[in-house]
């Protein structure tokens, strides 16, 4: 692919991200369901937990990713190298996910960076929010690979530029 390709597959990856994030929260009350006979609503699901029964895939352990396509927006669209990216998954309770990632800056320094994710119903699609305030969406595309798309608005880790980028994290055995 050309990269200009690549520039523009970005910015339509941004531009989705962007038009998601600001989705509608309002319900249409006139498709509410009513209320049980007894008139009191159903009770709450203890804490944090989805409704439906999927079966989510364990991923704890290392994952690496040796290269990937990035891009800095300012004034310009630059195109970034990414490197070596390492995210560990340290635990695991249902849904949920803890763990860090590690890369090295654009200074030369490496980063360790806490992060967190949650698997969305669909049991293949993971959104994950890093220490800095970076958002990522992962996909498993299979039992041993993770496809992300990684979104900065900026900081120190992009040099105070918006950055959007794609990687595909391998499960290192």
């Amino acid at each position: 692919m050309s990269r200009d390709h690549h520039i523009f597959i970005l910015l339509a990856i941004m531009v989705v991200v962007c038009l998601s994030g600001a989705g509608c929260t309002t319900g249409n009350l006139q498709n509410s369901p009513s209320l049980p006979s007894g008139g009191s609503p159903a009770p709450a699901v203890h804490g944090n937990s989805p409704v439906s029964s999927v079966e989510y895939q364990d991923i704890r352990g290392t994952w690496k990713a040796d290269d990937g396509e990035g891009y800095y927006m300012n004034s310009t669209i630059q195109h970034v190298d990414i490197g070596e990216n390492t995210w560990v998954f340290t635990s695991q309770h249902g849904h949920i996910v803890e763990g860090y990632k590690m890369f090295q800056q654009p200074d030369g320094t490496m980063a360790n960076q806490t992060l967190a994710g949650m698997f969305d119903p669909d049991g293949r699609s993971i959104y994950f929010i890093d220490q800095p305030g970076g958002w990522a969406k992962g996909t498993l595309t299979n039992p041993d690979t993770i496809f992300i798309t990684l979104t900065y608005s900026s900081g120190r880790d992009t040099m105070g530029n918006a950055m959007a980028l794609t990687m595909t994290l391998h499960r290192q055995k």
